[in-house]
């Protein structure tokens, strides 16, 4: 029985993964370098240190992964903040059945607590989370379970009746890990990836409410 609803955020709730796309493009065209689609799907769902390695190995770039994560943050929160930003299929609608249902929903994100919150108030939705957990809020980052048990803890609800939807293999183990139901709702950047660890793969957020809340939260 689902008693809580936790979102992943970037590609799942709204296009950031673009945005990123963007942001990285312009970090590798500055050193001569290009940015493939391959070295993107590589990166996604790695927490930003972690990614940013891996960024800087492909590209055999001088720089250390710390000092590229913060020139990454910078040119990605100058496109975010010109960015006009629109949910994706399904997420409005799901955020009003589950409230109407009672089921509390809270957003467990690897992205840094100001980057969280600048989307959802772009997005017209901060008053629909009950918790909101970042990478800022823990030390070890998915694929580690902590964001999603320290979310299960701020909503007060035990790990085993939270439904985590994600978009990357990374955030399905995260959230497995944490003892979750995990829906795996797969983007552009991560369609094809390996979400063999998800208890169910969907289209989109539209397909919550019949393929999944209609399983497990026996509406």
């Amino acid at each position: 029985m689902i008693k809580a609803v936790i979102f992943d955020m970037d590609g799942l709730m709204v296009d950031t993964e673009t945005v990123y796309f963007i942001a990285l493009q312009q970090i590798a065209q500055k050193r001569g370098k290009d940015f493939p689609m391959a070295l993107k799907r590589a990166m996604i769902g790695k927490q930003g240190v972690i990614s940013m390695d891996i960024f800087k190995e492909y590209l055999v770039l001088n720089e250390t992964a710390e000092d590229l994560l913060v020139e990454r943050e910078d040119v990605y929160g100058g496109i975010l903040n010109k960015t006009e930003l629109v949910p994706l299929d399904g997420l409005p609608e799901l955020l009003l059945l589950i409230d109407t249902m009672g089921i509390p929903a809270a957003i467990a994100s690897s992205s840094a607590e100001q980057w969280i919150r600048l989307v959802i108030n772009k997005l017209g939705i901060s008053d629909r989370f009950k918790a909101i957990v970042s990478g800022d809020n823990v030390k070890n980052s998915k694929p580690y379970p902590d964001i999603y048990l320290l979310a299960a803890k701020r909503l007060g609800v035990l790990p085993q009746y939270c439904l985590a939807l994600e978009d990357t293999p990374t955030g399905i183990e995260a959230a497995k890990r944490a003892g979750m139901i995990c829906v795996a709702v797969p983007n552009h950047y991560s369609k094809g990836l390996d979400f063999s660890m998800a208890d169910m793969v969907i289209n989109s957020l539209e397909d919550v409410e019949n393929k999944v809340l209609r399983k497990y939260a026996k509406i």
